[in-house]
């Protein structure tokens, strides 16, 4: 998905990037990299994948593989 579509997804979730930093003890600039694939972390995916209620392979095609998702 593009980026501006995760975060779309995540606030009409009602969640936000700060939340999911705070869930996961990292900065708020450490999910913005993740949401704009400069970086990849498979705990802040989740979070956000959880969150949102959209699997990873649809959040992130071709980054994280199906066994991810369980």
């Amino acid at each position: 998905m593009h980026p501006a579509d995760i975060k779309s997804a995540l606030e009409k979730s009602g969640g936000s990037q700060i939340e999911i930093a705070r869930t996961c003890k990292v900065s708020d600039v450490a999910v913005n990299h993740v949401i704009y694939g400069r970086s990849t972390s498979r705990k802040i995916a989740n979070a956000i994948a959880n969150k949102t209620g959209i699997p990873l392979t649809r959040l992130w095609p071709g980054r994280y593989d199906k066994q991810a998702e369980a």
